[in-house]
């Protein structure tokens, strides 16, 4: 079982994992009696396929966080938080706060786990595959199904939280991205023609996108989140979270499939340029002590 030592921002309640990489085709935790819990995922999970490699912590914000393609940093944070959209809890859970069931990496381009509410009758599972492109393309995929069940006899209302950070740095710049969300999918692109995209098969119920910072604040800290439509275009170093409101019946599921994509150079502009940058909105206290990726 892994060392699973932490460092803690308190400001943000932030928990930042020691790295401890799973090896290809270990399994962790079998399905245990509802009165234990299985041994957690390794702290960073490592995939790799083609030209591309993805590391996550997928119970917390990680530093470790990355996904390189062609050697090339895209990414910096993505996760997943859930509420119950009936008020009764103070703030966003996060997959560290579950109890985890199931654990599996079966190759080295996916991995899969489960994970259990304590009380509140819900089970979270995540089915993720990297689909890395060829040398030297600048360009790779990653598929994640997300799927919520109702394991109680009571209806559920449940609200579940698809946080991203892009960072497209094959122009080595972080801060001037611009960001939409239209139809069924997130576009991000920046002045050299780089393109990252989010799609999803679900329809959101909000879509906020803002500066660095102030989403992931929300998210962390109190009250329980509840945003407000706001889907851009946003210019600047651009974050983005997609809120799913969903009532679940006893026993019924609900399935979300996310498709995220990056590739050096789009053949067209995606998002149009604004004339003005946005202005960036003040960011909770605390979040100097998160640094970026130089």
């Amino acid at each position: 079982m892994p060392d699973w030592s932490t460092s803690t921002l308190t400001s943000l309640g932030v928990a930042v994992a020691l790295a401890t990489v799973l090896p290809p085709g270990q399994a962790v935790a079998a399905p245990l009696p509802s009165n234990l819990a299985a041994p957690p995922p390794p702290n960073i999970i490592e995939l790799s396929d083609g030209n591309s490699v993805y590391r996550v912590d997928p119970l917390r914000f990680s530093e470790a966080q990355s996904w390189l393609v062609d050697g090339v940093e895209t990414l910096f944070t993505d996760l997943y938080f859930l509420n119950f959209g009936d008020g009764l809890l103070s703030r966003d859970l996060r997959l560290e706060d579950l109890r985890p069931v199931v654990f599996s990496q079966p190759a080295n381009d996916r991995f899969s786990a489960t994970f259990s509410t304590f009380g509140a009758n819900l089970n979270f599972s995540i089915d993720s595959v990297l689909l890395g492109g060829l040398p030297g393309s600048f360009r790779a995929a990653r598929q994640e199904t997300v799927t919520l069940t109702n394991t109680g006899t009571d209806w559920l209302d449940v609200r579940l939280f698809k946080y991203i950070d892009y960072d497209l740095q094959f122009d080595g710049v972080l801060d001037d991205d611009t960001a939409l969300f239209a139809g069924d999918t997130l576009t991000q692109t920046d002045p050299s023609g780089a393109l990252a995209t989010l799609r999803v098969d679900q329809v959101p119920t909000a879509v906020q996108i803002g500066p660095y910072g102030q989403l992931l604040a929300e998210l962390y800290n109190p009250p329980a989140t509840n945003f407000q439509n706001s889907p851009g275009p946003f210019t600047g170093d651009a974050t983005a979270a997609l809120q799913f409101d969903r009532g679940l019946a006893p026993g019924e599921s609900v399935v979300f499939r996310f498709f995220m994509a990056v590739q050096r150079q789009a053949t067209a502009k995606a998002v149009p340029e604004p004339g003005t940058a946005f202005a960036v909105g003040i960011v909770a206290a605390g979040l100097a002590l998160l640094r970026r990726r130089s």
